[in-house]
Parts: C-alpha cells; structure tokens; sequence
C-alpha cells in the first residue's frame, strides 16, 4: 500500500497549476517572444560582465506585463464562467 501511496502523491505533482499552463502557452505567442527574446539578451550581457551597473529590470517588466496581459482575459474567463452557472 506504501507503493500505491507514493504513485498517487507523484501524479498530484505532476499537475501544472492551471496559471502555469496558461502562462506556458501565452509565453509561445509573439509578443511574449519577442520581450523574453530582449530579457535572454540582457541578462547574457549582464552575466557576461564582471562589473556593471546594468540591469535588467525593465526587460523582465515588458515580459511580464507581455504574458499577464495574455493571462488575464484567459485566465478570469475560467474562474467566472463557473460562478455565472450557479
């Protein structure tokens, strides 16, 4: 019984949280593309040095506000649909 224990808890590991999955499939799009594409360069650039003052906090906002702005409409469709049913 230990066994069949040990397999049911790694399956529940194995489910991706319903925001990842949204999150993984809005970062494929274009748009989060293109400004992951910017963040890879900077931050290669910043390791890349041993002395500098860049950083590359405004690349990781614009990929940011570029996926959760995908997200969003995705995302609190799935939660009120629901709701609007009851």
């Amino acid at each position: 019984f230990p066994q069949e224990e040990e397999e049911e808890e790694e399956e529940e590991e194995e489910e991706l949280d319903p925001l990842t999955k949204i999150r993984e499939q809005c970062e494929k799009l274009e748009k989060c593309v293109k400004t992951k594409e910017l963040l890879d360069q900077c931050n290669s650039r910043v390791s890349s040095r041993t002395r500098t003052e860049e950083e590359c906090t405004e690349e990781l906002f614009d990929f940011l506000h570029a996926r959760d702005h995908c997200v969003r409409p995705k995302l609190y469709s799935g939660v009120l649909l629901p709701l609007r049913a009851t």
